[in-house]
């Protein structure tokens, strides 16, 4: 091994996300928060790290961790990640160690690694999914100063480029599948289920579209009244909101939820006599909305890996900024590269001394 990899080359990622994987496998290894302190405890033991931490938004599940032997470390993690996916091969997979990993890291926090190129959201998913592994003292001296500086150029990458402009959340992305919907200029109703992040965008974006009405529904009444008073919609219950299916235009799930939401059953009795067509927008992963729902006559279906073809446009025209990105980015991955081979000389040189680093 060359000395220029030597205080990174127990740095690895293991990973799969929506350019391997459709949604129907990421959904599998989708981490929930309420399970997220027992999974970090036990890949630790497994797989032996040092260090780890768990991203798992729904583009992405990736596994960022330090280990004294990352061959080994890495067939642990694949294996978790085979048991989870079932069907999902290792083919989804991919697997970065050293620099790579670092880069990586980088690329995901700039916004360069997802399907809506320089998103907002994943730069806050990459700090809560590293705070809370850091909180939990799951982070050591490594990782800490790889996602600090990650971060710090996630921001720097969108403020000295324009990848940030145009479409920047899923939230913006449903919002204008919605708004394609209709083929005339009058709106309709829209029923938005959840009051998350990606809820909250959703309903944004929908307000600022016109359309007649919106309808805001969540397990919680009172954070779905926030968003809807905000917005100058309604808040209804959770039951409530599915109730009104059968008179909306477009109904868009993003719920956090590890069961469907909405089953085909249910769904048939609503739209049962219906003339208009029902558009549904599944934005959860693991998905809210039944696929079989998708049979039902005049229902259409679109979840996250549909969404993909109405951004596509808008991505083209961020190629450039994207390839200057890219420089930057790279830029600021070797700069923690060579701050992390300078640490590591230091301890090195402290403890040839017999001096504590």
């Amino acid at each position: 091994m060359d000395e220029a990899g030597v205080e990174t080359a127990n740095i690895l990622v293991v990973g799969l996300n929506h350019l391997t994987a459709p949604v129907s496998c990421r959904e599998k290894t989708a981490v929930r928060i309420e399970a997220a302190e027992k999974v970090l405890q036990d890949l630790r033991r497994e797989a032996g790290l040092s260090e780890i931490v768990i991203l798992s938004t729904c583009s992405r599940v990736e596994v960022v961790a330090v280990a004294p032997d990352a061959a080994r470390a890495s067939a642990v993690l694949r294996g978790w990640y085979r048991r989870r996916a079932g069907l999902c091969d290792d083919q989804a997979l991919y697997f970065k160690s050293g620099d790579e990993a670092v880069r990586h890291v980088f690329r995901v926090a700039s916004g360069l690694d997802s399907w809506i190129i320089g998103e907002s959201e994943i730069l806050a998913q990459l700090k809560r999914a590293y705070q809370y592994s850091l909180e939990r003292r799951h982070t050591g001296c490594r990782l800490n100063r790889v996602f600090q500086l990650a971060l710090a150029a996630g921001k720097a990458v969108r403020g000295e480029t324009g990848i940030a402009d145009g479409i920047r959340s899923i939230g913006g992305a449903a919002a204008l599948l919605a708004r394609r919907i209709f083929d005339a200029p009058e709106t309709g109703q829209v029923l938005v289920v959840g009051a998350g992040e990606a809820a909250t965008a959703v309903a944004r974006h929908l307000a600022a579209k016109n359309f007649s009405r919106l309808l805001v529904a969540n397990r919680t009444l009172e954070k779905a009244s926030a968003i809807a008073e905000e917005l100058g919609g309604e808040a209804v219950t959770f039951q409530h909101g599915l109730q009104r299916l059968a008179e909306v235009e477009v109904a868009i799930f993003s719920a956090d939820c590890p069961n469907v939401l909405l089953a085909a059953e249910f769904l048939k009795i609503r739209v049962t006599g219906r003339r208009k067509p029902l558009f549904l927008i599944d934005l959860g992963v693991p998905r809210n909305v039944d696929p079989a729902c998708a049979k039902l006559e005049r229902v259409y279906l679109y979840d996250l890996d549909d969404l993909k073809g109405v951004v596509a446009q808008s991505m083209e025209a961020k190629s450039a900024e994207k390839e200057k990105a890219e420089v930057r980015a790279g830029l600021y991955a070797l700069e923690c590269v060579r701050e992390l081979e300078k640490a590591e000389a230091r301890r090195a040189d402290a403890l040839a001394e017999g001096v504590a680093p």
